[in-house]
């Protein structure tokens, strides 16, 4: 019964979100339906609509484009935040899981929620590069301190990775504990002082060989050196050696950071939320 279901919510999000297309493998790792709380509008049985909750967050909310504009949404929406209440939250974040946030480009969604009540501080970049031209030894970026090594981390250096992301960034060290793709490393004087996770794209038709770098980051001691940068190129280098033919980078502020590598931007998410 569960199958069936998620295999519902996948195609349904599929319709919603064709440029954010994903194989149903990875709907289902990211969105966790099975955790979720799952609010539904049906029609003769079809499902028309539904909103994925994770205790504060709207993961999802999703309404087929024949049914939009009959109130569908909003009920979604109105139950959703009942449901968050319920659970003690006093306040909405949207996204979070699929998706960091609300899609801009090709939908009225950040319309939608602003005038129900939400804002954002903030809105992410989604970025992405081809590597066929891609030569990390040729990018004008300024070069790491002498003596930086750049590695996939071995199983016996994850105390050294985990405290470099405790030193960069704290509230990634959960992502880390359990990560199983790839972690590449900077390495200098015997410690780890930067971090990427690569790993296959999230937003891509299966028959496609892409990349992904995630949750950079280098140790304060460490910034402003060089580190950072030549760490993701290396990364890219280690994906394109690999077989990748491109390279997809997601919840981005940094865009003329990243654009030095030759990353472009693809797209937009609102980090909406409200208080309820």
């Amino acid at each position: 019964m569960m199958e069936n279901k998620i295999s519902e919510l996948f195609t349904l999000y599929n319709s919603c979100f064709p440029d954010y297309n994903t194989t149903f493998e990875i709907f289902r790792e990211l969105t966790a339906p099975e955790k979720a709380e799952i609010v539904e509008e049906r029609d003769g049985g079809a499902l028309v609509g539904y909103s994925l909750i994770h205790e504060s967050s709207i993961s999802l909310l999703c309404v087929d484009e024949r049914y939009r504009r009959r109130g569908i949404g909003s009920r979604l929406l109105s139950e959703s935040e009942r449901i968050i209440r319920k659970n003690g939250c006093g306040s909405v974040t949207l996204g979070g899981s699929i998706l960091q946030g609300v899609p801009v480009e090709g939908h009225d969604a950040v319309s939608f929620f602003s005038k129900r009540g939400y804002s954002a501080e903030w809105t992410s970049a989604n970025m992405g590069m081809f590597l066929d031209e891609f030569d990390a030894d040729s990018l004008k970026i300024y070069p790491a301190p002498e003596g930086t090594e750049f590695r996939i981390a071995r199983p016996e250096e994850k105390a050294s990775v985990l405290r470099a992301v405790e030193d960069a960034e704290p509230d990634w060290t959960v992502i880390f504990e359990d990560c199983a793709d790839p972690v590449m490393i900077a390495r200098r004087d015997g410690e780890t002082v930067g971090f990427l996770i690569l790993g296959k794209g999230r937003f891509h038709p299966e028959r496609e060989a892409v990349g992904s770098v995630g949750c950079v980051g280098v140790v304060h001691a460490a910034r402003r050196k060089g580190t950072g940068l030549r760490m993701v190129a290396e990364g890219c280098r280690w994906l394109k050696d690999r077989g990748y033919k491109s390279v997809e980078l997601r919840y981005v502020e940094l865009v003329d950071w990243y654009s030095r590598i030759g990353f472009e931007v693809t797209g937009h998410q609102w980090m909406g939320g409200k208080t309820l």
